[in-house]
């Protein structure tokens, strides 16, 4: 733990100069009110804090020279979890438009309702996936036209020409479908790049139970979330289901659930966090785990830093819709392989606009 000793400002905030915008305390009554800047996550406006009494008595220390001290790692856990929580709840918009809605039964089936709280606006858009500061990944939503719309039947035709008896991937406009780009090593268990991920979105639970049962998928009474994905390794003919596990009590505590219990690397400070694991058609599962979850890039910059991976994200897009994060991990040794980035993007997001 490193110690901050901070120093009285006596100047109004307004009034500071940028050399004064630190840390600091200023006598307020009868006790020392902790005083900071920051910025805003998602528009970047300086923003200036005061804390209360209590909080205040909490986090700031009387040394035994009458000066004030904060400890480092609290004084960075609060900022960070306040800009997590901002961003958490303002990447739902795109430049002020809603990015995603509250679903209804027209929207999914009536089963997920109550799970599912949140889906994308319209099934016209797709995710940029980036690792090292390069798009690795795209994601379509079977709703994208022109173009994109043009490129999802490209892969739907290299899927069924390769692999028989599979489904109707338009079935639902939120369906999505995606492609590696051939500028990076693809993360393990896959072994070549032209690999095709498939993601069922909100399947029927009952058909979804098959399917396990046909990968041969351990049943640990895990919670599922509301899609499923399948991976068609072209090159080499190899099918895989990737199945992804909410993070709760059962996967997190194992005092309770020994049997079901995740192991995983420390996460930043994040919101919303879940699993992956993959199986190939004889029900070996891959020696990679997925973790995913919602922070700021400025955290998860700090924590790449903290443990030597490579940030995934380049510069230009560190203020985009970065909704996800995910990590692959070896199951066995927690070491981290691959950190990686979500940025949601519309389609037409110029008619949302108008």
């Amino acid at each position: 733990m490193t110690k901050i000793v901070l120093t009285e400002s006596t100047d109004a905030y307004q009034d500071r100069t940028e050399e004064q915008k630190i840390t600091h305390w200023r006598t307020d009554k009868d006790y020392k009110r902790l005083t900071l800047y920051t910025y805003h996550p998602v528009d970047g406006e300086e923003i200036y804090w005061e804390f209360d009494r209590h909080s205040t008595d909490t986090l700031l220390t009387e040394e035994s020279d009458g000066s004030y001290s904060i400890e480092s790692e609290e004084l960075d856990y609060v900022i960070d979890s306040w800009e997590c929580e901002i961003w958490n709840r303002e990447l739902l918009y795109y430049e002020g438009t809603a990015l995603f809605k509250t679903p209804t039964e027209e929207d999914i089936p009536a089963e997920w309702l109550e799970e599912c709280q949140v889906i994308a606006k319209e099934p016209a858009m797709w995710d940029e996936v980036y690792v090292n500061k390069e798009l690795v990944k795209i994601d379509y939503q079977m709703g994208c036209t022109g173009s994109e719309g043009e490129e999802i039947d490209t892969l739907i035709t290299k899927i069924n020409s390769k692999f028989s008896n599979q489904p109707n991937f338009k079935a639902k406009p939120f369906n999505i479908v995606g492609k590696y780009y051939d500028n990076h090593t693809i993360r393990p268990p896959y072994s070549s790049n032209n690999t095709i991920t498939f993601y069922e979105m909100y399947y029927d639970k009952a058909a979804y139970q098959n399917l396990l049962t046909t990968y041969k998928v351990p049943d640990h009474s895990y919670t599922y979330r509301w899609w499923y994905g399948k991976k068609y390794d072209i090159d080499n003919s190899k099918e895989y289901l990737k199945t992804v596990i909410v993070g709760n009590e059962r996967t997190d505590n194992y005092q309770s659930y020994p049997n079901s219990f995740i192991m995983r690397p420390p996460l930043p400070i994040c919101y919303d966090h879940y699993f992956a694991k993959i199986y190939d058609i004889n029900g070996v599962e891959a020696d990679e785990y997925d973790v995913f979850f919602t922070s700021t890039p400025n955290i998860m910059k700090k924590y790449c830093e903290k443990y030597s991976l490579e940030f995934p994200l380049p510069d230009d897009k560190m203020r985009a819709t970065v909704w996800n994060f995910g990590l692959v991990y070896d199951k066995n040794t927690l070491t981290i392989k691959q950190v990686k980035a979500y940025v949601k993007v519309p389609q037409a997001p110029e008619s949302w606009l108008l």
